[in-house]
């Protein structure tokens, strides 16, 4: 009866158990849906105070519909741990949506009504197998008044950039008026009118036709003495010779929380191509800049000096049509990765830009704001004076004589902080028959003395980024004149003023990590392998290169004519030296195989860890509970 009572307790105490596992898990469900728990090293799946005060400010509902064929994952696992991450990612904003989002999961089987949707969206679907059957990887997004948004297909080279991609395309959904920008140039970037004169066609620059594809572009002149209230970012391209009551615009414009791109250069070559009358005094021929400005946002540009750069200096014809000399010119610059800021979303997916005879950023000593560069030449770079690039440079010349400084010069970069007014002593005063019209006009608006937010500007120092020669290729397809892109400029510009347009929200993401995680330790092992067989291994190939030239003479003397002595000696001798040969190569081998030889010991320790460590630890404890329990058993017979 006792032992009766012990199983039924023991039942009933199981029985409760898993109601009580059963309930918490449900109760947890319905309560703490949004509480999460990252514990990854780089904190993937933790969103960032700019993501979250975007999905705060959601009014209307959003439906994301994310479109993964399994099987992608099962035939590339790579892709399978990425899409793990991006459906996490998902969850996770609508976790912190406040139900402002639904999420759809949904498999593109093929030839279902599930994959014509997904066609219809303009997802992209890739062949996996030569028998033509499509995969897809992409997002499909829409608001409740039928905009949409897509990512066509979820790239893992982009898996740096997936928590800015998905924040951008829910932002754009929450607050779809298209972005304007206000351009103000000198430079003929809508086209040249003065050829239009002369009866040539009026093309605008490439980069204006891929702005007015994405935006509205508003064109303002270079006189005005306020920027319009429905400019979400005002581009300026090579200013020269702004009025006070212009630069007093810009100045309230930015420090009201307007976001601006400036684009100057201390040696504008487009504008040496198309010359106009709009320099002033102060400035080059074909320089620009707003130091005023500049210095009330804490950075400032080198006054007559352009940037060289002998490691991405770009290879140009230094001799005649009929006698061409390639020579690098170090003033023209085919800038790579290494120079492309990784960690910012404007510039972290960029494999090149092209820049010709830019200028030099530099933060102000003591400066309230942050400069963070986005654009950079290597370490070998020089400072150049700009009369050395003007009219017909010595290209040559400055590639003899260049001096590399062993420091990066910065070509463009993001100034967010605080910020004062470039007016500390109140607003310009207007012309006589300007301030007769302002009085008849309503009262002008009380100065802003200082930022009430961050400010946000990007500035490049260099207006040839954006001309056609330096980054596209024009093409004739059947009377079309078809772009083809050589760089990353026109994308440069796009990402800049889409990060700019996003407001806070946006300019507060960063780079993330990404889910596939090296084996670290591995590749230590790896390279202090290769550190240890490297000299080995070259003086082993060298014996082998010289054994084989050896045989390859001896081979070469012996001849029809030789004696049978000579003959007999030769064939003693390269038979010796293919035998040295032979061990040369089997010691070849064996370097190479010591290579591997850590990295198994290693493979073998946490096979061992993972197959057998855990499961003989448990057994192991399994004995002593057992011998312990039978311990106690005979105590208690002993004592009965």
């Amino acid at each position: 009866m006792k032992n009766l009572s012990r199983r039924a307790i023991a039942i009933v105490a199981l029985v409760s158990a898993a109601v009580l596992f059963v309930s918490i898990n449900v109760i947890a469900n319905h309560v703490l849906r949004s509480t999460r728990l990252d514990l990854t090293q780089q904190h993937l799946y933790t969103l960032s105070d700019a993501s979250k005060k975007t999905l705060a400010r959601i009014d209307e509902p959003i439906t994301l519909r994310f479109y993964y064929s399994p099987r992608l994952g099962d035939e590339v696992p790579s892709y399978g741990v990425f899409a793990q991450r991006v459906r996490e990612m998902l969850e996770e904003y609508t976790a912190l949506a406040n139900g402002k989002i639904k999420l759809e999961i949904l498999d593109p089987e093929p030839f279902s009504p599930t994959e014509d949707r997904a066609v219809a969206f303009g997802l992209q679907g890739v062949p996996l197998d030569q028998g033509g059957e499509q995969v897809y990887f992409g997002l499909a997004a829409t608001n409740s008044t039928d905009d949409q948004q897509i990512i066509p297909f979820f790239q893992p080279d982009r898996e740096r950039f997936l928590e800015y991609d998905l924040t951008k395309l829910i932002h754009s959904l929450a607050f779809p008026k298209k972005t304007v920008v206000g351009l103000v140039t000198s430079l003929p970037l809508e086209g040249d009118f003065m050829a239009a004169l002369q009866g040539q066609p009026l093309e605008p620059y490439a980069i204006i036709d891929q702005m007015r594809q994405l935006y509205k572009v508003e064109t303002l002149s270079t006189e005005f003495d306020k920027v319009p209230d429905d400019v979400d970012v005002l581009m300026i391209v090579h200013p020269q010779n702004l009025s006070e009551k212009t630069l007093y615009a810009i100045d309230q414009y930015v420090l009201k929380g307007g976001k601006a791109l400036v684009f100057v250069d201390p040696n504008s070559e487009t504008q040496a191509a198309h010359p106009n009358r709009m320099a002033g005094p102060g400035t080059g021929p074909g320089a620009s800049d707003m130091p005023k400005l500049f210095a009330a946002w804490g950075l400032e540009m080198d006054k007559g000096k352009v940037a060289g750069d002998l490691r991405y200096g770009r290879r140009v014809n230094a001799g005649t049509e009929s006698r061409v000399e390639a020579v690098e010119y170090v003033a023209w610059l085919a800038l790579k990765e290494g120079s492309l800021n990784q960690d910012d979303p404007i510039t972290g997916d960029l494999s090149q830009i092209n820049m010709a005879t830019a200028g030099v950023l530099r933060p102000l000593p003591g400066a309230k704001t942050s400069f963070e560069p986005l654009i950079t030449t290597s370490t070998d770079s020089e400072e150049i004076p700009v009369d050395k690039v003007q009219g017909l440079p010595d290209v040559a010349g400055l590639l003899n004589d260049f001096k590399p400084s062993g420091q990066r010069l910065t070509l463009a970069a993001r100034i967010t902080g605080p910020a004062s007014t470039a007016f500390p002593d109140g607003p310009p005063q207007p012309a006589k028959d300007e301030k007769d019209k302002k009085d008849k006009d309503a009262p002008p608006a009380a100065q802003i003395k200082a930022a009430a937010q961050p400010i946000n500007v990007i500035v490049v120092a260099d207006t040839d980024i954006l001309d056609d020669r330096f980054w596209v290729q024009a093409q004739d397809f059947f009377g079309q004149r078809v772009i083809v892109p050589t760089a990353g400029n026109g994308d440069f510009v796009t990402n800049a003023i889409d990060v700019l347009s996003g407001g806070t929200d946006l300019i507060g993401l960063r780079t993330r990590g990404t889910s596939a995680r090296p084996f670290e330790v591995v590749q230590q092992i790896q390279r202090a392998a290769d550190a240890r067989s490297e000299a080995r291994e070259r003086e082993l190939e060298q014996q082998l290169k010289d054994t084989q030239a050896k045989i390859k003479a001896l081979q070469g003397d012996a001849g029809p004519g030789g004696g049978g002595a000579l003959a007999a000696e030769q064939s003693r001798t390269l038979e010796n030296f293919r035998t040295q040969m032979l061990q040369i190569r089997a010691q070849l081998r064996q370097v190479q195989l010591d290579l591997r030889q850590d990295i198994d010991r290693l493979k073998a320790e946490l096979e061992f860890f993972d197959i057998a460590f855990i499961p003989l630890l448990v057994g192991l404890a399994a004995i002593i509970l057992g011998i312990v329990r039978m311990q106690r058993r005979k105590r208690r017979a002993q004592a009965g």
